[in-house]
């Protein structure tokens, strides 16, 4: 069963209207509306903040239940040391690329998925990072931790294209930084009068990684 259903069987047991938990948990009605149809995952944070209203553990709403979402599982033992998380899309580490949604969930170690509950997964596509991250890995970024200068972090360039980059921040700029065995990537600086047109924001800090299971080496 996936998180939309685990929330509305849990939602429906409690005779809750999706307004009604939207109030609850303090999102939009629309939400929950699109959570329960699929079309998109609540953040690990939203996931917390169900469980704790309903008593439960986040577990329940994320692991697949047989038969009630408030009951867990003795029976499994997959997964007991891990969380899921949400895969949100890819990430430029090379040439920006348009960040697009993937509709799917990533087991993470626990103590890793509760250290940084409102993360999210992106795939790491190029090489300009390859001295710290390789290419094809799954990268954690933090939108709730300030970036500090040195930091790497996702960046949104012009609005909707994305990299992975140290960035260092400056009184009359931004500067985005490879960290790159191929000398083709360059240090890119933006200033405030390029970001007027060409606005650049600060998506989430790097705060981990990990190598997907289908790697090759």
């Amino acid at each position: 069963m996936s998180i939309g259903k685990n929330i509305k069987r849990l939602r429906e047991q409690h005779n809750l209207t999706q307004e009604q938990l939207a109030n609850i948990i303090g999102v939009s009605d629309k939400a929950v509306s699109t959570w329960e149809s699929e079309l998109k995952t609540p953040r690990m944070g939203t996931i917390q903040k169900i469980a704790d209203h309903f008593g439960i553990l986040k577990s329940d709403i994320i692991e697949d239940k047989k038969d009630n979402v408030t009951s867990i599982s003795s029976s499994a033992p997959h997964g007991i040391d891990s969380i899921k998380m949400p895969l949100l899309g890819s990430i430029s580490a090379g040439v920006p690329l348009e960040m697009i949604e993937v509709q799917d969930l990533v087991n993470v170690p626990r103590e890793v998925g509760e250290t940084y509950p409102d993360a999210f997964l992106l795939e790491v596509i190029g090489d300009s990072m390859n001295k710290v991250i390789p290419e094809g890995a799954l990268a954690l970024l933090d939108p709730t931790i300030e970036i500090s200068n040195g930091d790497i972090a996702a960046v949104a360039v012009n609005g909707y294209d994305a990299t992975l980059k140290r960035v260092f921040k400056h009184q009359d700029g931004v500067t985005l930084e490879p960290l790159s065995y191929n000398p083709e990537h360059k240090t890119q600086f933006y200033s405030d009068k390029d970001m007027d047109h060409c606005p650049v924001s600060i998506k989430g800090k790097l705060v981990w990684y990990m190598a997907p299971l289908d790697i090759k080496f």
